[in-house]
């Protein structure tokens, strides 16, 4: 499979965040995603924004990333509030983040990060397009069943992970 190239895509690019807000209305809009040394996918987001309200209200998600050689990456699933402020988890994983994406240092220089909130990705589909080979990777684990069941990046391909 192409774990490397999909967690390195997402590393390296801006993903486009698809959700439903409250009006059935989808929204999209830039987030920078992280990825930890665990394969889980984070996004970060101010407690305040309306997008964090949309994701508490319906935590279904997708993300999208183009690479800069037109391979698609696409990621379905849901989001996971894990947001514990005091807890060393949560302060290990905010400097981790700080430490590996410059943007978390322009958007907050004081390193003021009690007013966000962090959301993890729960994975249930995984869709990667190379458009050089016209190869088409799709993992799909229906929500509906199980959905505390996700896919994980490991190590040699993408594997089942359950809590």
């Amino acid at each position: 499979m192409y774990e490397q190239e999909v967690i390195q895509l997402l590393k390296s690019e801006t993903a486009y965040l698809g959700n439903i807000d409250d009006n059935q209305h989808p929204r999209v809009r830039p987030m920078r995603a992280y990825v930890d040394h665990n394969g889980r996918i984070w996004l970060f987001s101010p407690f305040s924004t309306r997008k964090v309200a949309e994701l508490k209200s319906n935590p279904r998600v997708e993300l999208c990333v183009v690479g800069k050689q037109d391979e698609v990456l696409t990621i379905s699933g849901r989001v996971r509030e894990e947001t514990r402020p005091g807890d060393p988890v949560y302060r290990s994983l905010l400097d981790m983040m700080c430490a590996d994406l410059p943007e978390m240092k322009k958007q907050f220089p004081n390193r003021d990060t009690t007013s966000l909130v962090l959301f993890r990705v729960v994975v249930h589909e995984i869709r990667y397009v190379r458009a050089d080979q016209q190869l088409v990777t799709r993992i799909n684990l229906p929500m509906e069943q199980n959905p505390d069941v996700e896919l994980a990046m490991c190590q040699g391909g993408f594997c089942l992970r359950e809590e």
